[in-house]
């Protein structure tokens, strides 16, 4: 009798460990999940304030992708992009989906811009990958496309 309840606490805090371990894994998705988010509203917002300082400090120096006008883009690239003047006047993120895979994130998203002088709604759809580092996440890769409506 008394192997037969240390057998069964062994096996039922086997069951709680694995039982745990699904949530624990959730958790840690939703955390990543919110980070890559509030990564990127800070990402799009440099577009509004021109601050490159913040955009280098979430692009990874060897940072590839091509915009919605179909050219490729590098680190010093994007950069020019956020410094140019006139900067918009608002960028938001409409929809966001981020999925975690180990230290690489990717997060499908849609934004509307809209600039300076334009009545217009810019609206974009876009994939980017994160990746993590000793030093934090960085965007390692960006591909955008237009929508037009």
């Amino acid at each position: 009798m008394r192997w037969r309840r240390s057998s069964t606490a062994v096996v039922m805090a086997a069951l709680g460990v694995l039982g745990a371990a699904p949530g624990a894994d959730a958790r840690a998705r939703r955390t990543v999940a919110a980070q890559i988010a509030d990564l990127e509203n800070r990402y799009s917002q440099t577009f509004v304030t021109g601050d490159a300082a913040t955009a280098a400090g979430l692009l990874a120096d060897a940072f590839i992708g091509f915009g919605s006008d179909g050219k490729p883009t590098d680190k010093a690239s994007m950069l020019a992009e956020v410094r140019r003047e006139p900067h918009q006047t608002s960028a938001r993120i409409t929809s966001l989906t981020v999925r975690a895979h180990g230290d690489t994130a990717l997060a499908l998203g849609t934004e509307e811009d809209t600039s300076p002088g334009s009545p217009e709604v810019a609206r974009r759809q876009w994939l980017d990958t994160w990746k993590h580092a000793r030093a934090g996440w960085r965007l390692v890769a960006s591909a955008e496309i237009a929508v037009r409506r």
